[in-house]
């Protein structure tokens, strides 16, 4: 079909798995984010310099880089937090020091107390600093001083959050690239065993196989490293769309989960035909000959070129930009799943007629079933998107569903049972 000759085509000219993590990180480049900073440090400190009198108010700009954050939600966060970590330490500096002084043990009292409020508070990573603007107040000892680093403070987060809200990059796109590219490369780690097929394969190469199927473990946590980057991008930022599209959240989550799983399966099948060809070269007495016969390896590659191309389409339906294009992805999946099948059922008939090895066999025909099945209920459930006019959700009901009586309808039957007439 030209669907499939189109995926295997790509596949095929695909580059090395160095792409995922590009598509990972292309969501702002160094020298946006290093930009964004200066100018963010710079507009902190003219506006510190135009309200206080002090000659280098280096606090504004110094809270302004440690407020900025990735996306507009953490920068919130941080801002929040840093403005009440400096003020609570500076209540606390102002009232012992009129207080106690400063000595010694003043210093572990209030370096005790501004602890335990900070524990109060919730602040946790902004903790420590409000012993730290405690300390440098006693050490001022001043109430101007105290008053300029709230000042400052105030200014340098407020600067910082207003440029997490007009900057903030989104990063939904580049997190939909990720789930994109890591299905591209399953896809072509299973068209690359199809291929490695054509003869038969030796102890490396089966080898090579499954040490990268045990590479997809960490090419999923950069996904879902991108991922949780895309969903906390897109909190409370007003420049992220609320497309079905462009929304990171159970979408791509329930899409990276289902490749998770076929992950699995694949490795399951590196590892089954890594042990076939461990028995074909340890066998002395010629009986695992059959291991790797023609018929064998034709079927076998048949099977994995189709899961190969409906892994890709998979990905291609959960990332769609439209819901006709996902609708349409999900046919052509739907197409190379049923072949993708029939293939498998030949390949069980034939290695049915070598009963001497079958519980190989039935290893590598598990994995087969498992990735067939993982991917059809992948595009049966809710990760692809569904049309426009069509607004109820999409929800995958369980097989067994045990009917719940309300609560109130229970408690009235047994109160009818316990206050009813009692017969002797």
């Amino acid at each position: 079909m030209p669907v499939r000759s189109a995926v295997r085509h790509r596949v095929r000219t695909a580059a090395s798995p160095r792409l995922l993590r590009i598509a990972v990180r292309k969501a702002q480049p160094a020298a946006v984010a290093i930009a964004r900073l200066v100018m963010t440090a710079v507009a902190a400190y003219l506006l510190a310099l135009w309200l206080l009198e002090v000659s280098a108010p280096v606090l504004a700009p110094l809270t302004a880089l440690l407020v900025v954050q990735v996306s507009l939600f953490q920068t919130l966060r941080s801002g929040v937090q840093r403005i009440v970590s400096v003020t609570a330490g500076v209540i606390v500096a102002v009232v012992l020091v009129d207080l106690i002084g400063f000595t010694w043990w003043s210093l572990g009292v209030t370096i005790a107390a501004a602890l335990a409020l900070g524990h109060l508070l919730r602040l946790g990573d902004h903790m420590l600093e409000v012993p730290i603007s405690a300390m440098l107040i006693l050490q001022l000892g001043s109430d101007t001083a105290a008053l300029d680093r709230i000042i400052e403070t105030l200014v340098g987060a407020g600067v910082g959050m207003a440029a997490g809200l007009l900057a903030s990059p989104v990063r939904v796109r580049p997190a939909a690239e990720a789930v994109a590219e890591l299905g591209r490369s399953m896809g072509a780690l299973l068209e690359h065993m199809a291929d490695g097929l054509d003869a038969e394969p030796d102890r490396r190469t089966t080898d090579r196989w499954l040490e990268r199927s045990r590479g997809l473990a960490r090419e999923i946590r950069e996904v879902d490293r991108a991922l949780a980057e895309a969903e906390d991008s897109a909190r409370l930022n007003p420049r992220s769309r609320v497309g079905p599209a462009d929304r990171p959240g159970p979408v791509l989550r329930i899409a990276l989960e289902h490749l998770e799983h076929a992950a699995v399966s694949i490795r399951g099948l590196a590892r089954s035909m890594a042990d076939r060809t461990s028995l074909v070269h340890a066998d002395r007495t010629g009986l695992g000959a059959q291991m790797w016969e023609a018929d064998v390896r034709d079927r076998l590659a048949a099977t994995l070129r189709e899961l190969s191309c409906g892994t890709i389409l998979y990905t291609r339906a959960a990332t769609a930009a439209t819901a006709d294009d996902a609708v349409r992805r999900t046919a052509d999946l739907e197409g190379c799943l049923s072949e993708a099948r029939r293939r498998r059922d030949e390949l069980g008939g034939l290695l049915r007629e070598d009963p001497g090895h079958w519980p190989l066999h039935g290893e590598l025909l598990v994995h087969l079933d498992r990735l067939i099945d993982e991917l059809r209920a992948a595009g049966q459930g809710p990760v692809v998107h569904r049309p426009a006019g069509r607004r109820r959700p999409i929800v995958r009901r369980s097989a067994i569903r045990i009917p719940r009586t309300p609560t109130r309808t229970l408690v009235r039957r047994r109160r009818r049972t316990d206050t009813g007439p009692h017969r002797h």
